[in-house]
């Protein structure tokens, strides 16, 4: 995303970074609402049943880990969406630290 902000700018089309922001936001916030939150419950029961994350939950976690540097970008000129963006990331953090504990106990 900051490629296309740089690019925009660097060829004079002045489109407003304001605009584009909301934009985006919108749609990480559908994201957010209608698949990440979803995903996030279900790898919060799994760790909470025992269990540890596997290839696909891990592959998962580290898209969503890619995607946070789109998200660092808005929350820096957005700070106010720094508080959902910090919750999100604590609880990706308490899922990854259970499974682990998990897997320390099933070893």
């Amino acid at each position: 995303m900051a490629i296309l902000y740089a690019i925009d700018n660097s060829i004079g089309g002045n489109m407003d970074i304001e605009q584009k922001d909301k934009g985006v936001i919108a749609v990480l916030l559908k994201r957010f609402e209608h698949e990440r939150y979803p995903r996030i419950k279900q790898l919060e029961e799994k760790v909470d049943n025992g269990a540890v994350l596997d290839q696909h939950d891990l592959r998962y976690l580290e898209q969503v880990l890619m995607d946070t540097h789109q998200v660092i970008a808005i929350v820096t000129r957005h700070p106010e969406y720094g508080s959902l963006a910090k919750e999100t990331l604590l609880m990706y953090e308490d899922i990854m630290t259970k499974s682990q504990q998990n897997s320390n106990q099933i070893s």
